[in-house]
Parts: structure tokens; sequence; C-alpha cells
């Protein structure tokens, strides 16, 4: 199904239930909605919703060239949704994700609906307006960038607080663990040294019998084993002269005794140091268990963590001048952005104190035109003490919808009706301060009836002279003022149901407009006071 839309008032009509949501869902697939594979007719089938915009003199060069698209005077947006779910968006048939298509989608197109007119009530909705007709978009996006980074250092200066409080009462303990540690002095590889020396000194008169009986054996006078191993190469060095093969053995023996005079000279030497002394082995014993306990006192297995535990208790001392300059930079760096931001919150107050008298003045004006002739609009604005992420300004709209009433919140005085046509008035008062293609008013005509209405679809053509608009109504009066009128009729059979939507030639046009007067088989008073509609 295509629809091409004229360039004024597009009206979109049909019974209730006919379908016309099916639309709204079609545009906002487009703009950046998330899919539901629930709105396909055929689960086994792909679905595709593509749009066409005229975007020439729009500004919007810069979106296309920060996000590497291709820039056309005509832009087409397509969105494909798989049965299995899956979502596919393209702009100018470049592949870009949901966030890109959105952020295009709201300089494109914007929806009015029944539900948007409950947004009146909003105080933050309230300000944006307020902004919008300010002409405040380029002081908010600057003053947010200083909020924003004014957030950061408060957060950053509060945790740097936190940690500092955290380390102070810390400190004493700290400096008592460094102590026991200093005094202590452990070293790295110390207690397995000590361990050995204990293990040496705990056996000494084993140590020195096995030594002393060793070097006996092997340097005895009367039988040593030099003496038998030098009588044992003679023997075959006498031999080896008449069989070589013996001289080999005999070298290899010469070698033996060589070694065997080192052995015992090492036997000597150890013999003669280790020494049973009680008071070293005490002192060893005393040291291998203070360091023990140390180390099972801070949960560690050796020396190493204890030498790390103290380098990193010596860092988090250190750390505390660094810190606290760190948080004196941070205060300055608060001070000068909260100076900053008080700075940029009164200018916003400045530019919005001028523009309420002028949206008051224009509102009213407007309202006049939608058959509320002694409504009132009064915004009322109070400065306070702490800028919040949109200024230090908080807005409340009060509303008196007839003569000698007293203006007050819209919640407690406005109608439906009144909502709709408050939003209306306020749409095209800002229209002329956002440049937009399209704009679409979904069904925003509750509560309205009778000349009301056709003061209503009045603004609504004015609006539709400066940009695109799209209406779906049940009311007639702003059905006669479409440029092009599209019907959307929902026909059924035993098997399946279908949505069509369908462009009206002036014939169509009267009879439609008809039926939204009287009904179906309408009267020749009813077709003539159809015409009259469509006639002014």
């Amino acid at each position: 199904m295509q629809i091409r839309f004229d360039a004024r008032l597009n009206i979109i009509t049909g019974e209730t239930g006919a379908g016309k949501s099916i639309l709204m869902g079609a545009l906002g697939l487009i703009l950046g909605e998330r899919a539901d594979t629930k709105i396909l007719l055929n689960a086994s089938d792909k679905c595709v919703v593509e749009g066409v915009f005229k975007i020439d003199g729009y500004k919007l060069k810069s979106f296309f060239e920060i996000h590497e698209l291709d820039y056309d005077a005509q832009c087409v947006i397509r969105r494909e949704i798989t049965p299995a779910g899956k979502s596919r968006s393209f702009i100018n048939d470049t592949p870009v994700n949901l966030q890109q298509l959105r952020e295009l989608g709201i300089q494109l197109v914007e929806i009015v609906s029944q539900h948007e007119t409950l947004e009146l009530n909003n105080k933050e909705f309230q300000l944006s307006m307020l902004d919008a007709l300010a002409g405040n978009q380029s002081r908010l996006t600057s003053y947010k960038t200083v909020y924003e980074n004014f957030i950061r250092t408060r957060q950053t200066l509060s945790k740097l607080e936190d940690q500092e409080q955290k380390a102070r009462s810390e400190e004493d303990y700290f400096r008592f663990v460094l102590n026991e540690l200093a005094e202590l002095k452990p070293l790295e590889n110390e207690q397995e040294e000590l361990e050995k020396k204990l293990e040496r000194l705990s056996h000494a008169e084993n140590i020195r019998e096995a030594t002393y009986t060793s070097m006996q054996a092997l340097n005895n006078e009367e039988q040593s084993v030099d003496d038998q191993l030098r009588h044992i190469r003679n023997t075959l060095a006498t031999a080896g002269k008449h069989m070589p093969e013996l001289n080999a053995l005999a070298l290899r023996l010469d070698a033996a005794m060589i070694e065997l005079k080192d052995v015992a000279s090492e036997l000597n030497q150890i013999y003669q140091d280790v020494q049973a002394d009680p008071e070293e082995l005490n002192r060893i014993e005393e040291r291998i268990q203070a360091l023990f306990s140390m180390q099972k006192k801070h949960r560690v297995s050796d020396n190493t963590a204890l030498i790390n535990l103290q380098q990193k208790l010596e860092k988090e001392l250190a750390s505390l001048g660094s810190l606290q300059n760190e948080i004196e930079d941070r205060k300055f760096e608060l001070e000068e952005l909260t100076a900053k931001l008080t700075k940029q919150a009164g200018e916003l107050h400045q530019f919005r104190l001028k523009a309420i008298p002028v949206l008051e003045k224009k509102v009213k004006e407007l309202l006049k035109q939608v058959e509320m002739p002694n409504a009132t609009l009064m915004v009322q604005m109070q400065q306070t003490d702490n800028p919040g992420s949109d200024g230090s300004d908080q807005v409340e709209w009060l509303f008196s919808a007839n003569t000698g009433s007293e203006p007050k919140p819209l919640n407690k005085v406005a109608s439906g009706g009144e909502l709709s046509r408050l939003m209306l008035c306020i749409k095209s008062l800002l229209s002329d301060q956002v440049a937009l293609p399209t704009i679409v008013f979904d069904e925003i005509d509750t509560g309205i009836s009778g000349e009301a209405a056709l003061k209503v679809a009045r603004v609504m053509k004015q609006h539709a002279s400066k940009h695109q608009v799209l209406a779906i109504t049940h009311l007639p009066q702003i059905a006669g003022k479409a440029d092009k009128h599209f019907v959307v009729i929902k026909s059924s059979d035993a098997h399946s149901t279908q949505v069509q939507i369908r462009s009206l030639n002036e014939e169509g046009r009267l009879s439609e407009v008809a039926r939204m007067l009287h009904g179906d088989n309408p009267s020749a008073k009813v077709l003539d006071a159809a015409r009259e509609l469509i006639a002014n």
C-alpha cells in the first residue's frame, strides 16, 4: 500500500475501529519506535515500511555529515521487520541504528495525540514550551553541558572526601602497623634462610658425628680409604704394562682420589663450622616465631607479602597529602562551575521572563480563534536557589476558561476539549520557532464540537500553510478543511480482515463528510451541510 500526502492539510477519517491506528503504527516504525512481530499480517513474510520526506530547507545537512550519510533533498527512510522479530533500518539506503533513526525522526515529524495533551499538566513540558518560544535552545544546550560537568565534579568531590575520611579514620591503625613492620624489618627470603639454619643447629651433634666418622674413614692412618685406593691404583698400573686397558682404570682412580681429598676437606670444614649453639638456636626460633605471628596477624604466607603490605600502607599515608590537594582542586573547580551555572541560569531566567507575556498574549489571541474568547493562560515562574538540569526556574501554567474565574492549574480546571484546543494553540504558536517538515494531530479533537470544532479546523488550516499537517479526526468540521482527504476502510471475509486507505475525490469527500455529519444514507439537507463545510 502506498500513500502520497499533500504538502498542506491532510485529513484522515474512518469509522471507529476501521484501523487508523495502523497508519500511526507504520509512521512510528520509520521514526524509530521498537518493532513488534504482532504487527505482521503474515507471520512468515517480511514487513517493509518506507517513508519519503522532502527535507530541503530544514537545516539537516549537519545530521547527515555527522553520521556519514548521503544527503539529498529527498530523504528515504526504510524499516524492515523479519518474521523472527529482527529489525533493520536504512536512511537513503545506508544501514543505521535505531538511535540514529530516532534522532532524524524527531527533526522530521512531531506527533500530537490525545495522550500528549495530558503533558500540558507536566511542569517540565510547560518549561520546554516556554524555552522554545524564548529561543533558548542553544543557551539550554550550553547550560546542560556546564550542569553535567557540575554534577560529575560534585560526585567526584564527594567520593574523594569519603575516601579521605576513610583514610583519616584508618591513619592511626596504618601507622601502628607500619611501626610494627618497621621494628620487625622483614627481609626477602629471610624465612627460608632462617629455617635452613634452624634445621642445621637443631641437628648439630648428628651432623658433627656424621662428618667426623666420614673423615676417619677417609683419613684413618691404619686403613684409610685413600690408602686402599692408592694400593689398588698401583696394582692396576703394574698390571697395565701387560694390558693397556688397566691403565685407563688406574687413571680414573687417580681422579677419584683427588675428589675424595676435596670431600675430606669439606667434611673437615663443616665439622669445624657446625657447633652446638643454644643461644643462636633460641634467637633463630624467636625470629621465625615473630615473622610467623606477623604473617598470621595479617593473613599472609611469607615475608614478601609483609613487605608488600608495608609498601602499600606507606603509599596510603603518602596519598593523604595528594588526596587533600586533589580535593582542593575539585572544590575550586566546583566553585567555578557553580558561578558559571548560576550566571547561565540567570540568563535563561531573563529570556523566559521576556517570553512569558508574549506567550500569554499570543495564546489568548489564538484561544479566541478556537471558540474560547474569555480563556486566559497565566504563567507563574519562581526562581530557586539550587539550579537543576533545566536551570533555576520552576514553572506552572494556570488556566481560566471563563471571565471572572480565577486561573488555576490545568489539571484542576481544563476539560479534555479545552486541553486539546490549548495544545493546538501552543503548537501553532511554536511552529515558527522550529523548522519541522510535518506535524501529526492524532485525534486531539476530543470534547470539541459545533462552532468550536469549526474554529479549530480554521486554526489547523492556517497551521498547514507553513507545515505539512496530517490530522486524524472524527469531526466533519475539521475534515471539511482538508487539502487532501483520506478515508480508512476495513473489510472482512471468512479468512482475513483487510484495511485500506483511499484518497477521496470531490464526490468522495462530500459523501464522507456527510457520513460524519449524519451517518450512512445522508439526506439532501445533510449533503448541503457537508458542501457548506467543504466550501468554507
